[in-house]
């Protein structure tokens, strides 16, 4: 979904850049950046479907690239923050408001690559001890949904015995 943020509000940002100048629109970040995400994010679930070596491998490297492009984005959008955050007297009315909605898309486009680029560096982690492991040693993926059938009854389980119990046991 970030990728797609990426995209979408960096077409948006192209047609603002007769008022906002953009370094993020210039480097082609949000494209290439956007479309890296999708693939990183779309490699990701493939190598946890079936974790095969090549799979896991392509998603590691692909990661790290998502996260340089993110931070180049973070600092990017940084730049572009400071370069158009200040009211320009000289600017009519219009050209303000252009510069406050690039702003405000800057600002949420900066908020999601921090947050993808924390995503794919820890995947990235994830993925990278998974490939240390010997080739004996099993990788253990372990799916991060549960389900819970309500109609079941849950069994009681037995209580461990306090630590007054153990402490001074009755002789």
């Amino acid at each position: 979904m970030t990728g797609f943020m990426h995209i979408g509000f960096g077409i948006v940002l192209t047609t603002l850049t007769n008022v906002y100048s953009s370094i993020f629109i210039t480097g082609e970040i949000p494209f290439l950046g956007g479309v890296s995400f999708i693939i990183s994010g779309c490699l990701s679930i493939g190598a946890e479907k079936s974790p095969t070596e090549c799979a896991v491998k392509g998603s590691q490297a692909m990661n790290i690239i998502s996260a340089i492009f993110a931070l180049l984005g973070i600092v990017a959008f940084i730049i572009d923050l400071n370069f158009n955050g200040l009211y320009r007297s000289s600017d009519d009315y219009y050209s303000y408001l252009v510069l406050l909605a690039g702003n405000g898309i800057s600002i949420v486009l900066l908020i999601f690559t921090i947050l993808e680029f924390c995503i794919a560096v820890a995947t990235a982690n994830f993925w990278c001890r998974a490939t240390r492991l010997s080739p004996n040693e099993a990788m253990l993926i372990v799916p991060s949904t549960t389900r819970v059938d309500l109609a079941v009854v849950q069994a009681e389980l037995p209580q461990p015995p306090s630590y007054s119990e153990l402490a001074a046991p009755e002789v």
